[in-house]
């Protein structure tokens, strides 16, 4: 594991200053090099002193040893590319970063959870909504018996009619959004198996799942622009999607899906020719 990715792992456990010194390590690596401890508490409105226990905690001597292990990993993009290349470099960094740190096992695990189960939920509030809609029409188009509730109210509600052998998808990017938690917690409860879908390993989210697959943070590449917060989590989707379609009598049933849905725009577009 590099010390970027433990920074990751351990970023829901620290305190506020030390956050504010994780994210600024996270998203400037390529030049902490150029940068000494009085710079970087300045830069981060922390202090020396809350440097060198941010350092230790990552089972580091000292900012020194912290800075040798950051240099080594040091981005040699040119700094000199357009903003076309800007942004083509910020979703590789995700991409590569989420390969870095998802366990194959873990994947393997949710395809197969969600090819057993009787019944899916999928929860998500705000962008993480969207995502789970999303994956919902995926899994609707395989022939799977799955509901979506990005309503904080009706996830409660649903949360309550999950039962044993039932599969529950939390999805938050934080892995603290209160009510996908809240709800998640019911439908464990209740005896459902719960998959979750986040950035932070040691986040409420990912410890109160069964299987928790973990997505790159896009904050720590670049959180001043429109850089998809949900893109790591969408990477993993497509992949659990292309996964669940080596399941023969599933890519049959998306195969039948997609031709229905193309008959149906056909119809659609002679209704309309012989309208006009």
């Amino acid at each position: 594991m590099t010390i970027l990715e433990e920074i990751q792992n351990k970023f829901p456990s620290f305190s506020e200053k030390e956050k504010r010194i994780a994210t600024y390590l996270l998203k400037n690596n390529d030049v902490i090099s150029n940068i000494n401890i009085s710079t970087l508490a300045k830069e981060t409105e922390t202090s020396p002193a809350t440097i060198t226990r941010f350092a230790k905690k990552l089972n580091q001597d000292g900012f020194v040893d912290l800075k040798i292990q950051l240099s080594m990993l040091k981005n040699n993009r040119n700094m000199n590319e357009d903003l076309h290349s800007e942004v083509y470099h910020f979703y590789t960094k995700v991409i590569e970063n989420t390969e870095k740190i998802v366990k194959k096992s873990d994947l393997e695990i949710a395809v197969n959870s969600i090819k057993l189960a009787p019944r899916i939920f999928i929860f998500g509030v705000g962008s993480s909504g969207l995502t789970a809609l999303e994956l919902t029409q995926r899994l609707l188009r395989m022939g799977l018996n799955v509901i979506s509730t990005t309503d904080s109210h009706m996830m409660l509600i649903t949360s309550a009619m999950a039962m044993k052998n039932d599969l529950v998808i939390g999805i938050s990017a934080s892995g603290e959004t209160v009510e996908v938690n809240d709800a998640v917690m019911h439908a464990k409860e209740n005896g459902a198996n719960v998959l979750s879908i986040t950035c932070f390993p040691e986040s409420t989210l990912s410890k109160i799942s069964d299987t928790s697959l973990i997505a790159y943070s896009s904050v720590f590449v670049d959180n001043k622009r429109f850089v998809n917060s949900q893109f790591a989590i969408m990477y993993q989707i497509d992949v659990i999607s292309t996964m669940l379609l080596e399941d023969e009598k599933l890519n049959e049933r998306m195969s039948q899906t997609i031709k229905v849905i193309t008959r149906g725009n056909q119809h659609r577009e002679i209704g309309k020719n012989d309208k006009t």
